[in-house]
């Protein structure tokens, strides 16, 4: 038998189990994990793969890994640790927000990234009050994002509802089975939005206005782009959303039909980082991954709409770069004229502060409004039909904990026993807490 004939038959064989003969057979390769859309995918991975055969002449294959939300990743990679402390067998972790990555490096789990002088030289150290990286050098944004309120507006026209401009609209009573929102124990992009409403309002005001969402709430969906897929679809009115979700949207299907407005100094900028793993098995390929993706050829492809020179060729993807230089020349052409090296008004983000609480209060929420959802909306209805008065919302929007106690109850939070005993106390008082409200 050939050479060749035996390694057509291996491929074949790889082939049987599920496995790619291409990357056994390429030359170098990486191992992504990542909560991204399918479009970043489609557009970088081939972008990465030319960008890499022209500059090291040889092939790369990269492994695309996602568990279904950043949440679930990032518990991914922790049972891969577990099982060997040196390494997951994974290299890259990509996006998924700063809470995410600050997580990931609190847990000793990254290594130092080695940024070269001409990456360094086009990303400034901060934005709008975010800090790009991190003082232990472990992760550093690609991207930045915005959170604000994605609409329907042929859907808010019919039921004679007015466009949403800031958090406390979606609040209103008028909204009521006219929201959907996302469970932010699954998405990470849920979650930092209710922080932001947190941090933007203060703890009473801010958990008061979630229990007002939560009953307006149609639903909890398990993804971000869930709900993203319902406004089109024209199935809701509107949602809590990230901006890429909504202005790729936008830019694909007109702004006559949807809409996102940006809560005026009540949100934030924030990154959406890469991280390098700890014993990351292809280390070198990683790196230059990075440095790809932080490039200003990696970044314009962020910014410019499907079909533009340097921009991406099948779907819009309406982020907003890192890189100084990009903005440069991609100016009038970008999908989205924010710049926000120039742009003010935006709160500071403090992804370490939002890391500590982050799991208890998305499980304090996930107890509270989600997994109870079915007896706050009946409370909720009786709450409006007695005309909403400042005591039945304070009764209804009541918490079992306060701020405070969050960051006690962090402290035990990875033993499980504990765990599961506050989180079934959280329901027994919530379903307690609804059923009395408003009688």
């Amino acid at each position: 038998m050939t050479l060749h004939r035996k390694l057509t038959g291996f491929a074949s064989l790889l082939v049987s189990f599920g496995l790619s003969s291409t990357s056994i057979m390429a030359a170098d390769k990486v191992i992504i994990i990542s909560p991204h859309k399918k479009s970043i995918q489609n557009e970088y991975l081939p972008a990465f793969k030319s960008w890499y055969k022209t500059k090291f002449k040889t092939d790369v294959e990269v492994d695309w890994l996602d568990q279904g939300g950043s949440n679930d990743d990032v518990k991914f990679i922790m049972s891969k640790f577990k099982s060997n402390p040196n390494t997951s067998g994974i290299d890259i972790f990509w996006g998924g927000g700063s809470t995410t990555h600050t997580e990931i490096t609190n847990a000793k789990l990254a290594d130092k990234l080695n940024l070269s002088a001409e990456t360094k030289k086009n990303i400034p150290a901060d934005v709008g009050g975010y800090t790009l990286g991190n003082k232990e050098g472990t992760y550093i944004a690609q991207a930045l994002s915005s959170f604000g309120i994605f609409f329907n507006k042929i859907l808010l026209k019919i039921e004679k509802l007015p466009e949403p401009a800031t958090w406390e609209d979606l609040g209103n009573v008028k909204f009521k089975d006219k929201i959907i929102l996302t469970d932010s124990r699954k998405s990470g992009t849920a979650s930092v939005s209710n922080h932001i409403i947190i941090e933007s309002l203060g703890w009473e005001k801010g958990t008061e206005l979630l229990f007002r969402l939560a009953g307006n709430a149609k639903q909890f969906a398990t993804t971000s782009s869930d709900p993203i897929k319902a406004i089109v679809a024209g199935d809701i009115a509107a949602t809590l959303a990230i901006d890429f979700y909504a202005l790729a949207k936008i830019g694909d299907i007109g702004a006559d039909k949807l809409g996102f407005s940006l809560p005026e100094g009540k949100t934030v900028i924030e990154g959406d980082p890469v991280t390098i793993l700890k014993g990351a098995p292809n280390r070198q390929t990683a790196d230059r991954f990075v440095e790809y993706i932080l490039s200003t050829e990696g970044q314009t492809i962020l910014m410019l709409p499907k079909g533009a020179a340097g921009g991406p060729k099948s779907e819009t993807l309406g982020r907003l770069a890192v890189n100084s230089e990009a903005y440069k020349i991609t100016e009038g052409k970008r999908t989205n004229q924010l710049n926000p090296f120039t742009a003010k008004g935006f709160l500071k983000y403090d992804a370490d502060k939002a890391a500590k609480v982050r799991k208890v209060f998305d499980d304090l929420l996930g107890a509270s409004m989600i997994d109870t959802h079915k007896e706050l909306r009946e409370a909720w209805t009786r709450v409006i039909a007695k005309g909403a008065t400042p005591a039945d919302v304070a009764a209804f929007s009541k918490l079992p904990v306060n701020h405070s106690d969050l960051q006690k109850l962090s402290l035990k939070w990875d033993d499980s026993t504990f765990r599961n005993e506050q989180i079934n106390s959280w329901v027994k008082f919530s379903k307690e807490k609804f059923a009395s409200v408003a009688k």
